[in-house]
């Protein structure tokens, strides 16, 4: 019988972590936390400028914590063995809080990879629970919480109801709706850049345009950065086709073009550092398409364990929640000799390559992300993992062997080339790369977001030195305009949240889907647009409560955290500290929906100015006068926001408006796409659109011939957390639901819906949700349903 009990938090990591110990060893899982803070009570309690958070053993956690007391009481050593981050500290405190264990005690284990030798390592050497890293823990919630519990309910009331703010993921929000109104307000701005095709020796190469005389050749963007500095008067845009087309005839005038200025050199590139928890979601979102939350949620399984072959369950990762970049020395060996044997010695270092420094902030020093051994090479463990795991683990694996790989070389040449006309002078540049040596790019290249520079292999020229000649063949000019900055990706956003301090890695996941879920933002192409609801909750913020949204204010805090993390202040008197600002802010500064003043916009009524309000039962903005309520004039706005006319919005003439009847505008809204009155906001009638998956519902059976808002059909739907479900389109009459997406094909019997069946099942079953017959399938993943967009059309209303 085990005298030893070991908590840790899932159950996937309790097995592999068991098949290490022993018989002498029971390991439990904590199912993550085994208390919380309760949904419906503020739960910080201040007291003399110090704080305390009234936690509670939520509902679904009281078995397990039930079965952890009692195997605690019968075991002669509790060792807790939860991650190594605030967030597991935290974890081993409630545990050892909830089945009264001294958390004085030297009973707390860490590791940063799952295998035999560092389970072994660690359990021989326990510590005591850190109480600093509780406290940090503790802080966040608290703030978190403050944020919460105390600002959402003034967004109730102002803007609309069930939204909310919060402290790290209104910052992120801020962001993408400031890059949005940066989208908007661009203009862009034309110019040109010329090409001259020359010939040296019958060989053709390309140079492009680089200076008028003094004057260097740029683009609209680089002459703006100028002019700031006050140099722009050494720089030209080619701003027109005039101009372009001047420099042409003056470049076809010339008659002797002279090489100048030739510059050769020998440049290296060294590879990217070893990944941390931010670098990984965004090197896994540019090269594999994983948002932040899937990358975390594969990662954390090749973490825990995964079974490959005899081997049995192994941790195939380090841990993957780290600031650090530091490889072990162990690892730094292996790694050297596997590039040794696989690659060659040119490819190998002399000595390990360290990279210096750490990210903004970093908490505790562990490992970089690595393979816990390089010699399991992706090809070996391929057949044992799916193919998110085989995808993520080889992009780790690449990466980490590449950072100890011998730089990639190449061999570059500049050369500017001249010609004087009566005019003046115009020099050409020509400028080559090839590479000489591929190094670690053999097996692995970061990949590039929209703001990077390109550093791809370019054209080779000729052998080309100071004072030769050369005959121009052809010389033409390219159109170009300047372009907004781009929306934000997932790895972008998450780029520039760490770059500014905004919270942490491990968090960027779960802020990035909570502003999803509540509909603040919608992705369109990977990138980030914001909603109107987004837009009025950041303006609103912004407004009233601007130090939420403030990154600067936000990037404090997150310091004030590391340093309760380290010991260096107290938690109490920050949350304490915190709770008095915001009550004070509520207090103080009596805030309301947001009015935005509109730009050259007149009031149709009046004549008077006009400002961007919004709805909260539609959760769209419209322009209002903004003499109202005197005058209650109204215009709607594009989708850009822009103040338009109905006419220009199209309004569908094939459908209605049930309260007055006229022709209605589709619009995108909580709960996806509807029709709203073009009237709005002096008539409120909509018409919503439904997502019909070709079934009728099989509890109250009212499908009738013909298309109206009283069949009863199954359509796809969104619970209020976000998750799609199918369920009737008479709900609230009916209320069947139905949680799995249900096969294409129908119930042989009664026409229903089938369930699908289980995943890998040997003899795959549908089960019909009308009449519960088992179908027997011949395909173990049959086709699903696709829902058909519904419009509610009115009869005899013109057709499309």
């Amino acid at each position: 019988m085990a005298t030893n009990l070991v908590i840790v938090e899932s159950p996937t990591k309790a097995k592999t972590i068991e098949k290490y110990l022993g018989p002498d060893y029971k390991v439990m899982a904590s199912v993550g936390h085994v208390r919380d803070l309760p949904r419906s009570d503020f739960a910080v309690e201040i007291d003399n400028g110090d704080a305390r958070l009234v936690y509670e053993i939520p509902k679904g956690a009281q078995k397990v914590v039930s079965a952890i007391r009692k195997a605690a009481r019968g075991a002669e050593h509790v060792f807790l063995a939860t991650d190594l981050d605030r967030e597991g500290e935290a974890i081993a405190w409630h545990v050892a809080e909830v089945a009264g264990i001294d958390p004085g005690e030297e009973n707390r284990v860490v590791f940063t990879e799952i295998t035999r030798d560092a389970i072994v390592a660690a359990f021989a050497e326990p510590r005591a629970i850190d109480g600093n890293l509780v406290d940090a823990q503790q802080a966040r919630r608290a703030v978190d919480r403050i944020v919460g519990y105390r600002l959402s309910p003034t967004l109730w009331r102002n803007v609309a109801s069930g939204i909310s703010a919060g402290r790290v993921q209104s910052v992120a929000l801020r962001l993408i709706c400031d890059r949005e109104d940066e989208i908007r307000r661009f203009v862009p701005q034309e110019y040109w850049s010329l090409h001259g095709d020359f010939t040296r020796a019958t060989k053709h190469f390309q140079a492009d345009l680089h200076a008028v005389d003094d004057q260097r050749v740029t683009d609209p963007k680089g002459y703006d950065e100028r002019a700031a500095k006050g140099t722009d008067g050494r720089y030209l845009v080619v701003r027109d086709e005039a101009a372009a087309n001047a420099l042409i005839e003056r470049s076809r005038a010339v008659d002797a073009w002279t090489v100048t200025d030739v510059t050769r050199r020998e440049r290296k590139r060294n590879p990217a550092p070893p990944f941390t928890t931010s670098t990984l979601q965004q090197e896994a979102e540019r090269k594999l398409g994983f948002n932040a939350g899937r990358t975390m949620r594969v990662a954390q399984q090749l973490y825990e364990g995964i079974a490959v072959g005899e081997e049995g369950p192994v941790g195939l990762i380090t841990y993957m929640r780290t600031d650090s970049i530091n490889l072990s020395n162990q690892a730094l060996a292996e790694i050297a000799g596997l590039v040794r044997t696989d690659y060659g010695q040119r490819y190998t270092l002399d000595a390990p390559r360290r990279y210096p420094g750490r990210s903004r902030g970093a908490q505790e020093a562990h490992e970089a992300i690595r393979p816990t051994s390089v010699l399991r090479r992706p090809r070996a463990v391929a057949r044992y993992l799916d193919a998110d795991q085989r995808a993520l683990y080889e992009l780790i694996w690449k990466r980490t062997v590449a950072t100890q790989m011998a730089p990639a070389v190449f061999d570059t040449v500049r050369a500017d080339i001249v010609g004087e006309d009566a005019g003046g002078t115009l020099t050409y540049r020509a400028t080559g790369q090839v590479m000489k040596f591929d190094g670690f790019i053999s097996v692995y290249i970061e990949g590039r977001d929209d703001d990077d520079d390109d550093d791809a292999v370019v054209a080779e020229l000729p052998d080309l030195a100071d004072g030769q000649s050369l005959a121009l063949a052809d010389v033409t000019g390219e159109q170009h305009f300047t372009q907004p900055p781009p929306r934000y990706t997932g790895a972008t956003l998450v780029k520039e949240l760490e770059a500014d301090g905004i919270g942490r890695p491990s968090t960027y996941a779960s802020i990035i889907q909570t502003l999803l879920n509540r509909e603040y933002v919608r992705l369109e192409g990977r990138r980030f647009v914001p909603t109107p609801l987004g837009e009025v909750v950041t303006a609103y913020l912004k407004q009233h409560f601007s130090e939420v949204v403030d990154v600067l204010f936000t990037a404090r805090m997150e310091d004030e955290l590391d340093e309760i993390a380290a010991g260096e202040q107290a938690w109490g008197p920050v949350v304490s500290e915190f709770l008095h600002e915001v009550d004070e802010w509520i207090a103080e500064r009596k805030p309301e929906r947001p009015r935005i003043p509109i730009e050259d916009a007149e009031c149709p009524d009046c004549g008077g100015a006009m400002e961007k309000v919004f709805s909260g039962k539609s959760r769209q903005w419209f322009a209002s006068c903004a003499r109202w309520p005197d005058c209650k004039g109204t215009l709607p706005l594009d989708e850009y926001g822009n103040v338009t006319t109905v006419a220009e919005l199209q309004p569908d003439e094939t459908v209605r408006c049930p309260e007055c009847g006229k022709a209605m505008l589709r619009r995108d809204g909580r709960f996806g796409p509807f029709y709203g009155c073009q009237d709005y906001p002096k008539c409120k009638g909509i018409a919503n659109v439904e997502l019909r998956i070709g079934f009728a519902c099989p509890k109250c059976k009212q499908r009738t011939p013909g298309e109206g808002p009283t069949d009863g059909e199954l359509v796809e739907r969104k619970s209020r957390y976000g998750k799609p479900f199918y369920g009737c389109n008479r709900y609230p009459d009916c209320d069947f639901a139905l949680w799995t997406v249900p096969l294409a094909q129908p119930c042989p019997s009664c026409g229903g819906p089938l369930k699908p069946p289980r995943k890998n099942a040997k003899n795959p079953t549908g089960i019909c949700a009308a009449c519960e017959e088992r179908v027997a399938l011949d395909d173990p993943d049959p086709p699903r349903v696709e829902p058909v967009e519904w419009v509610p059309r009115t009869e005899g209303a013109p057709s499309t």
